[in-house]
């Protein structure tokens, strides 16, 4: 915490789909070894799940040492602490909402894609949160921010350390990503 009370720990807006949850039947051992699966509900549906444990396990470290404060940013919105959060063994976390100003996007891998005018509901998100916090540190994990460069032009052009991580949709996160983020955490000034 910064000396007037504020949060100076990097915000670290977290992804689901293709990030967290492998978007393939058969993730790639190449990528991590284990993989564990089942079913969280989304937008009243039910969705498989794939996930490394060590990405669970990564997230658990840099909440229990409040490396970062580790914020949902997904279309599953609330229905990530709802359903998600039990099945993949994560705490609550709070969720980064979708400006009153965007339409709903449907849930989905391609769902949070812009495709439109308006611009990408998330990018609108992030900015909501972090443009009154210029300098706070900004980690954000998606793998539709290959898709977006809008999100990735604000995001550099941030005056606050910045680590964005796009990870293959197929895979999530890995063990390089992973490593990237805790290091970033513990000192974004050299990020």
């Amino acid at each position: 915490m910064g000396t007037d009370g504020e949060d100076t720990r990097p915000v670290w807006l977290l992804d689901v789909d293709g990030v967290l949850n492998a978007a393939t039947p058969f993730p790639e051992r190449d990528a991590w070894p284990d993989w564990s699966s089942g079913w969280a509900v989304a937008a009243g549906s039910r969705w498989p799940i794939r996930w490394a444990p060590p990405v669970v396990t990564a997230i658990r470290h840099v909440l229990d040492h409040e490396l970062a404060d580790v914020r949902w940013l997904t279309t599953w919105l609330d229905d990530a602490n709802a359903s998600l959060g039990p099945l993949l063994g994560l705490p609550e976390l709070p969720v980064v909402p979708r400006p009153a100003d965007r339409q709903a996007a449907a849930h989905g891998f391609l769902g949070s894609r812009s495709g439109g005018s308006g611009g990408w509901w998330k990018l609108a998100a992030a900015r909501a949160l972090l443009d009154p916090q210029p300098g706070r540190p900004l980690v954000w994990t998606d793998d539709d921010l290959v898709w977006e460069p809008d999100a990735v032009a604000w995001a550099e052009g941030r005056q606050g350390p910045t680590l964005l991580i796009a990870p293959e949709t197929d895979v999530g996160l890995t063990a390089e990503s992973l490593a990237a983020v805790v290091a970033f955490c513990l000192e974004p000034e050299l990020g």
